[in-house]
């Protein structure tokens, strides 16, 4: 999947405007990344939680995790409404 990715990216970036503008593309990916990493996240603290019920005084450290994941798709969209 990742050289079909990396291709579709490359022809993304070389074709001028149409439907797939690259830094849309790209912003795309990001906001993907974002939504899996806080999926992650949330996975391996339900996990840790199951395993140790005590476990929840970290419920900030993880509130804190999502928020530095949202805060990094946040700045990529500004970003990309900024790059011309």
């Amino acid at each position: 999947m990742a050289p079909q990715l990396t291709t579709f990216a490359a022809e993304a970036v070389a074709s001028s405007g149409g439907p797939f503008n690259s830094k849309w593309f790209f912003m795309a990916l990001a906001m993907a990344g974002a939504a899996i990493g806080l999926g992650m996240v949330g996975q391996a603290y339900m996990k840790a939680l199951g395993r140790n019920p005590e476990a929840g005084k970290a419920a900030s450290q993880v509130v804190i995790i999502a928020a530095m994941i949202e805060v990094t798709a946040l700045l990529t969209f500004l970003g990309a409404l900024i790059i011309k």
